[in-house]
């Protein structure tokens, strides 16, 4: 037998069993660990962060829709010809400011009239009183008197009713009157001419359209606020025709997850966001003009007038922030969004340029505060399978040399924990930042990466969300 195949298996297996231990070796030092450094090992980035002291609020996030504190919706109570219109959307303006009038001719002349007929009213019950007229006779003149003192309150009252007024300091919203314009006695809008007038409220960028034909008296109505009218015959839809919103004060509700309302009350302090910066825009548009049977309301051909209503358009700034209190709270919960949300409502005052009508903003309801605590960033903190949370210390101001420290939490808000006993003010802590592909035993990323970053949990990093 040739010596060669008799060694053939000796040699062999030593070779096999290198080989099988060379495979091993290698392959349990590149699994996953359970450890923090195997877990951060691959994408993640060590850094310092001194442990600081300040306040540590706990609070609950909702986001709403802001709406004005204040509308003032003016509309002329008496009928006539408007003779002026003093603003314009986007305008400032003061209580008891007049914003618009109505020829007040026929008016002052009405008041005029009941004045002295209340004036000959009075004389007559004097002059029958003097005289010794019956009983049935003063009574008749008292009426008289009555009566007369009504119609010089109505007159009185018809002729302030000629003027729009802002009640309250504000910003002009909208404005649908045009001077010129023939308003009848409610105010909403009657004309006198005859034909019949269809036409659409404008949208942002368009005007109504639309053409009469012979009939009877008609007019689109002016534009509401959010930029569409509609068609009635003689008279419009109750649409303010001048609005003006309170500048600079404001209010928002939120839509507040049921589950966290045990923890609002009314008066706890709202840190305010505005988290989209988008305009908003109104325009009147009024109708055609009329055919055959005379003319309609406004216009005069196909395109109602450019000149029938204003738009304002105004821009916020996203990231702008501002501070408002809770002032209500709602009892009932809604589900409309499928999770049940209760409404709160938060008053603010803010810089009206950068807080708009429409703008959307995320609050953070601050339902709990701690004063100054010692703090660390959430990610800092390991927490075992016991409970047991600890945080790496460097030793010499690098993330190379530290100690494990074993340390007692407190509350956790906006990625930042506290810390009741284990460290000091300045203590510098190891903060991993993992992101998403390979999980290992800690939990690790979410998925399969997609740029998303995960923190560990279990043995290895806890704290914060993915991100």
């Amino acid at each position: 037998m040739n010596v060669r195949s008799l060694l053939r298996p000796y040699i062999v297996m030593p070779v096999v069993a290198v080989a099988a231990l060379g495979i091993w070796w290698f392959g349990f030092r590149s699994s996953p660990s359970s450890t923090a450094n195997a877990q951060s090992a691959p994408a993640g980035t060590e850094q310092l962060v001194a442990a600081t002291v300040g306040p540590l609020n706990q609070t609950v996030s909702a986001q709403g829709t802001i709406a004005a504190a204040a509308t003032d919706s003016l509309s002329f109570t008496s009928g006539g010809t408007v003779t002026a219109v003093n603003v314009k959307a986007g305008d400032t303006v003061t209580a008891g400011q007049v914003l618009a009038t109505l020829d007040s001719t026929q008016l002052q002349a009405n008041v005029t009239q009941a004045q002295a007929n209340l004036a000959q009213a009075e004389a007559k019950l004097s002059d029958d009183q003097a005289a010794g007229a019956s009983a049935a006779q003063i009574a008749a003149d008292q009426t008289s008197v009555t009566t007369a003192q009504d119609s010089v309150t109505a007159a009185q009252q018809a002729l302030a009713g000629a003027t729009l007024t802002a009640t309250i300091d504000g910003t002009v919203a909208t404005v649908n009157l045009t001077v010129g314009q023939q308003l009848g006695s409610t105010g909403t809008g009657g004309v006198t001419a005859t034909g019949t007038a269809s036409g659409s409220g404008a949208s942002s960028s368009s005007l109504g359209t639309g053409g009469g034909t012979a009939g009877t008296s008609g007019r689109t109505g002016a534009a509401a606020t959010t930029g569409s009218a509609t068609t009635a015959a003689g008279s419009s839809t109750a649409t303010a025709q001048i609005s003006v919103t309170s500048s600079g004060s404001f209010q928002v509700n939120l839509g507040v997850n049921s589950a966290d309302i045990s923890q609002i009350a009314t008066g706890q302090s709202v840190n305010l966001t505005v988290s989209t910066s988008s305009s908003s825009s109104a325009r009147g548009g009024f109708g055609g003009g009329g055919g055959a049977g005379g003319g309609g309301a406004t216009g005069g051909g196909a395109t109602g007038s450019a000149a029938a209503g204003t738009r304002q358009s105004t821009t916020g700034a996203a990231g702008a922030t501002a501070t408002g209190t809770v002032t209500s709270i709602g009892s009932v919960a809604s589900a409309t969004s499928g999770v049940p949300t209760v409404a709160v409502t938060v008053s603010f005052t803010a810089d009206p340029s950068k807080f708009f009508v429409g703008g959307t903003v995320t609050a953070q309801i601050v339902t709990q505060q701690t004063g100054d605590v010692l703090q660390v960033p959430a990610r800092a903190i390991t927490t075992a399978s016991d409970g047991t949370t600890t945080v790496l210390v460097s030793t010499d101001g690098s993330t190379t040399n530290t100690k494990q420290v074993t340390v007692v939490t407190g509350i956790n808000s906006g990625g930042q924990i506290q810390i009741t006993s284990g460290l000091a003010e300045g203590d510098q802590v190891v903060v991993r930042r993992g992101f998403g592909g390979g999980g290992g035993t800690g939990g690790g990323g979410t998925g399969a990466g997609g740029g998303t970053r995960g923190t560990p949990s279990s043995t290895t990093q806890a704290g914060g969300a993915g991100r």
